[in-house]
């Protein structure tokens, strides 16, 4: 049986809250202390998990695992709208069951890998995924919807890169761990893809993005671009690219 807890950090998306409610019925929503009385119509008491007052998501994210001390720590993000299925026909999923068994699934599979964190494809175009071809990778961002576990439990998100810190996460734990364990027959569909908006993100400013772009590129040089690949908007203020590579090439011939 796991041991997990769901969260959902959420800032200034009150509307956004019946739907994550009937998607995600057991998870707690991270409310900022400030904003409770607006939550209150929309999520029930015992299901806030309230915070003292703090900006930045990774913030947020360092706080939830301290005060959380389930064995793994799921984060899906505030403007959630479903599942989209990757391989064969795509569909969505809204069904509560189905989306909490997916998010097990990946749970169980990361801890019996002995790897720390797990997440799912970040498009949802499947061509450009390859999610047929190669249904689970050891690269990839940490982004929409991931657990926490093992190692990564003790790991804290560097608020040093305030926009980017998940960037920064996800580079520290491919260099600790090596893998993540990423499951593209599966996409969390929270929106525009790198849109940079709404939200914990929607609060950062271009300049802290700026900042932190170029933190990220001397820290890890060629492992990090902020070029972006082609899914991503020309006009998105998050995009990157992660260079990193876990296969043996030999292993292909």
């Amino acid at each position: 049986m796991l041991d997990y807890t769901i969260i959902v950090p959420s800032r200034k998306r009150v509307k956004n809250m019946p739907l994550i409610r009937s998607l995600l019925p057991d998870a707690l929503i991270c409310v900022d202390q400030r904003e409770v009385a607006d939550y209150m119509p929309h999520v029930p008491v015992e299901k806030m998990l309230i915070h003292p007052p703090m900006e930045g998501l990774g913030t947020v994210l360092n706080w939830a695992m301290f005060e959380i001390k389930t064995e793994i720590l799921i984060a899906v993000d505030d403007d959630f709208k479903g599942v989209l299925t990757m391989v064969s026909k795509q569909r969505k999923i809204t069904n509560p069951d189905d989306i909490l068994a997916i998010l097990l699934n990946a749970a169980q599979a990361c801890q019996d890998l002995s790897l720390s964190i797990f997440t799912f494809t970040r498009s949802a175009n499947p061509i450009l995924m390859q999610s047929a071809v190669v249904p689970v990778r050891p690269v990839a961002p940490i982004c929409n919807a991931f657990g926490i576990m093992n190692k990564a439990r003790h790991r804290k998100y560097d608020m040093r890169f305030i926009g980017r810190a998940d960037v920064d996460f996800t580079l520290r734990t491919l260099l600790e761990d090596r893998a993540i364990y990423a499951d593209m027959r599966f996409y969390f569909d929270c929106g525009s893809v790198y849109a940079g908006k709404g939200g914990n993100v929607g609060l950062v400013s271009k300049a802290q993005f700026d900042q932190s772009t170029e933190l990220l590129q001397a820290k890890y040089g060629k492992y990090f671009s902020a070029k972006g690949l082609n899914f991503q908007k020309t006009q998105s203020k998050q995009k990157m690219r992660i260079n990193v590579v876990r296969h043996n090439p030999m292993a292909q011939k």
